[in-house]
């Protein structure tokens, strides 16, 4: 009897250890983009791919690379890289005068053909199933949680950082900037500027360079935006025949909205003002603030 009863308890809990094993997606590379760091990979006949299901890249079963399924449709799913693993090759060469050690290092580059795990199913599907199960506990508010708990769960992505190269117009003089994300929400830019202003019987012209903050309402480089920048002029001064010049700070505020096309050409606009602590002998009358109107088009990557 007991010698029955051992090998049941061994066949149920072989069979609970089965049905926990993870399945196998077999899928495969078929194309690189090194630039964007995205691959293009097939489906599984068995399981599609998700979007955020977590996949590494394998070569002679040692994965290479990881990242994260970003968009899916009947015939591929499109991936982008995370992480990509270190090689790290030593060896002893010596020259004339000494003998030393060389450390080659090497990143695996995925290649077409290469196989394709899965890590992690769609971790967002688990946080809804978590939320569904919150809303009927009692201990959370039971069902004086709203039904509509799914709309307003908020599920964030991995942060990947993201550059913009924007050029337009400030009134009647051009402008180019560079961003640079290093959040969701926020960008660093550098912004060199032209200016040729013109105040009563004269006239302010240079040039100039900015490091602006902004900040971004909906997302890297999306949304409402406001913008905030700390300067420097090389500016000439001209008034009733004189010239004068020097090197002055400025300090520039903006609001504006910036709305993308599709994944890289974008446009913005705002409003705004710079204030330039001018200083000059020619005798022109200047307050210092300059109105900004600016409208841009930019290529993000």
């Amino acid at each position: 009897m007991k010698k029955g009863l051992t090998l049941l308890l061994l066949f149920l809990g072989g069979f609970e250890v089965k049905a926990q094993t993870p399945s196998h997606i077999y899928s495969e590379v078929i194309s690189v983009n090194t630039k964007n760091k995205t691959l293009k990979i097939t489906h599984d006949n068995s399981a599609f791919w998700s979007v955020d299901d977590s996949i590494c890249v394998t070569q002679e079963n040692k994965d290479i690379a990881c990242g994260v399924v970003i968009a899916v449709d009947e015939e591929l799913a499109t991936v982008q890289l995370l992480q990509q693993t270190e090689e790290v090759k030593s060896e002893t060469a010596d020259d004339s005068e000494s003998e030393y050690l060389q450390l080659t290092f090497n990143y695996p580059r995925p290649q077409k053909g290469d196989s394709v795990r899965l890590v992690e199913k769609s971790p967002s599907q688990g946080i809804r199933e978590i939320a569904s199960a919150l809303k009927n506990n009692q201990e959370f508010g039971g069902n004086k949680i709203s039904g509509k708990v799914y709309e307003r769960l908020k599920l964030a992505g991995p942060f990947m950082p993201e550059s913009n190269i924007t050029g337009g117009f400030n009134l009647l003089f051009p402008t180019l900037e560079y961003q640079q994300t290093f959040s969701d929400h926020s960008a660093i830019g550098v912004m060199p500027i032209f200016m040729n202003y013109s105040v009563s019987d004269g006239a302010l012209k240079g040039t100039g360079c900015f490091v602006n903050y902004h900040y971004y309402s909906e997302g890297p480089l999306v949304g409402y935006w406001g913008k905030v920048g700390l300067g420097i002029y090389g500016l000439t001064y001209q008034f009733n025949g004189k010239e004068d010049g020097n090197v002055v700070p400025a300090v520039s505020a903006m609001l504006g909205r910036r709305l993308f096309k599709n994944n890289h050409l974008n446009f913005g606009f705002g409003a705004g003002a710079q204030y330039i602590f001018a200083s000059t002998q020619t005798g022109m009358s200047f307050s210092g603030f300059v109105p900004s109107l600016v409208v841009d088009v930019g290529f993000a990557f």
